[in-house]
């Protein structure tokens, strides 16, 4: 099973930059691939509107039988055991994962996820019950997920 990390724009603040890399060329060997979405603007439209042309674009990277997750504040708490659950689940080919062929994990740009994201999602995670600036909530996720695949595969980097 491939994951796909969908994030909006470029990373803010540029000083996170290196952690977010380091995570990404960690997951790499993982068959985790990171892919950035053009983020909207915050302009005069409203920010449901802004959010549903972020939402446009999601949409455009989803194919049939991608199992989505949504980051979002108001989603619920996700624990690396969890995480790693759903990870093994998809390399076995076993509930809930069964027939998807890709995990997609997104996170929405400086508005959150419109709703039409959120209803179209298979799991809605909150990676903190704090808001996080886009950047710091990327490398959270980034370590989450590899931390998950380092749980699945007994390497040492989870002390557990």
């Amino acid at each position: 099973m491939k994951i796909s990390i969908l994030l909006p724009g470029k990373i803010k603040p540029k000083a996170l930059a290196s952690a977010q890399e380091e995570y990404i060329k960690r997951l790499k060997p993982f068959g985790a691939e990171v892919l950035e979405y053009k983020d909207e603007k915050v302009s005069s439209r409203t920010p449901e509107q802004t959010k549903e042309a972020e939402a446009a674009r999601i949409f455009k990277l989803l194919k049939e039988g991608d199992f989505l997750v949504a980051c979002d504040e108001r989603g619920k708490p996700v624990r690396t055991p969890e995480m790693a659950e759903l990870l093994q689940a998809g390399r076995q080919g076993a509930f809930p994962m069964a027939g998807k062929r890709r995990m997609v994990v997104v996170i929405g740009g400086a508005l959150g996820l419109a709703e039409s994201v959120r209803q179209r999602a298979d799991a809605v995670w909150s990676l903190s019950s704090l808001v996080m600036a886009g950047g710091v909530a990327r490398v959270v996720l980034l370590e989450g997920i590899y931390r998950a695949f380092t749980v699945v595969e007994h390497h040492p980097y989870h002390n557990e």
